[in-house]
């Protein structure tokens, strides 16, 4: 119980934090935007409602972001994907761990630096340092499409394990972006970050009071990744089950395993008896040795439970497909509350539990127990 606890707790917030990670915990763009479109742009005037939002309570950080598709070319490979351009005091904190060559960009000192995923990398054969080739288009003064490229320097590549993410977009200056694409595409999205995502909610509120109506979508990131914390919510109901099929099973042993007792010691409930002994009395000699045996087992399973979140933290020996789970490893995370919960709540119904068979004692007299072989 204690390793499905820690598991499910793990792939959680290990999933959910990827997620945050990557687009921040809310995202506020054009209310005209249509899934699966070019994001439209927002004007330059509306970047002055960051420095609004940044005053919210529980507001950590607002980043202003630019997205445009881009065809990333390599020496025989072409690859669609979504350029994201971002400003010099960019949180790179969570890409910081998910870095697997090269370095963060920096983008104060020299803003002509990407960062890509390592699945771009395989496929346009590149490494940190090498040029990244990236084809856009813009309309001139005509109306006529013209291709603009950039050759930014691959400062860093990033494994975040989400692999839509990983396959689409790359990660640039905002400054050379918007001369790559229509001069008055300044950005497309706010990026807002809290201070704890569970005050996520009431931010996004805060900000759609802040903002003027019909203009602005504001979602939290949850609403924006819906499927996946969907699939997340549903694990709850998995180890709800897990749990209850567990207990059932170990009062089932235990229930059993006393009532093996009081088989074999019939005779002696007997004699017990015959010396004017109270049922009462009996009963708690077989309750606390069950009791005993039930604290022998929970100790064992402590030991095992704890032991594997142990290693595995450590180890990382239990592998998963990362493009199924989003994760490389099986995770765990032991919340304070895991181990006293799990001990407490086995060692209460197991008592109640064994009240029952308990019973028999009651229905025993001396003359049967004697005779009983």
């Amino acid at each position: 119980m204690i390793i499905a606890l820690a598991t499910v707790s793990g792939f959680q917030n290990g999933i959910k934090n990827k997620v945050l990670g990557t687009n921040g915990h809310v995202v506020v763009d054009n209310i005209s935007n249509v899934e699966g479109s070019v994001p439209a742009p927002l004007s330059k005037q509306m970047e002055s409602y960051a420095k609004d939002m940044k005053k919210l309570p529980h507001v950590a950080s607002v980043n202003i972001c630019l997205m445009r598709p881009c065809i990333a070319k390599g020496e025989t490979e072409i690859e669609g994907m979504v350029a994201k351009g971002v400003d010099d005091h960019y949180d790179f904190t969570y890409f910081r761990n998910q870095l697997v060559a090269g370095k963060l960009p920096d983008f104060k000192k020299d803003s002509n630096q990407i960062l890509i995923s390592s699945v771009t990398a395989a496929r346009l054969n590149l490494k940190a340092g090498e040029r990244f080739t990236g084809l856009f288009f813009k309309q001139d003064s005509f109306g006529n499409q013209k291709i603009k490229a950039m050759n930014p320097v691959i400062a860093g590549i990033f494994n975040t394990g989400l692999d839509e993410f990983d396959k689409t977009v790359v990660i640039t200056s905002r400054r050379v972006l918007k001369r790559m694409v229509d001069g008055n595409e300044t950005f497309t999205q706010f990026e807002i970050r809290v201070d704890d995502y569970t005050n996520a909610p009431s931010v996004a509120y805060e900000i759609q009071q802040l903002l003027p109506a019909g203009k602005f979508n504001v979602n939290t990131a949850e609403r924006f990744n819906r499927q996946i914390f969907d699939w997340l919510h549903l694990l709850d109901t998995n180890v709800i089950i897990i749990l209850v099929l567990m207990i059932l099973v170990a009062c089932i042993n235990m229930s059993t395993t006393l009532l093996i007792l009081i088989t074999e010691r019939t005779q002696m409930v007997g004699t017990l008896k015959s010396l004017g002994a109270k049922n009462k009395g009996i009963t708690s000699i077989f309750l606390f040795h069950a009791i005993f045996i039930a604290l022998i087992g929970l100790v064992i399973g402590n030991i095992i439970g704890i032991g594997f979140c142990y290693f595995q933290e450590k180890y990382q020996f239990m592998k998963l497909n990362v493009e199924t789970y989003y994760v490389d490893h099986v995770l765990v995370e032991m919340q304070p509350w895991h181990i006293p919960a799990v001990n407490i709540g086995t060692l209460i119904i197991c008592v109640l539990v064994l009240l029952l068979p308990s019973l028999v004692i009651n229905r025993l007299t001396p003359v049967k127990s004697m005779r009983f072989q």
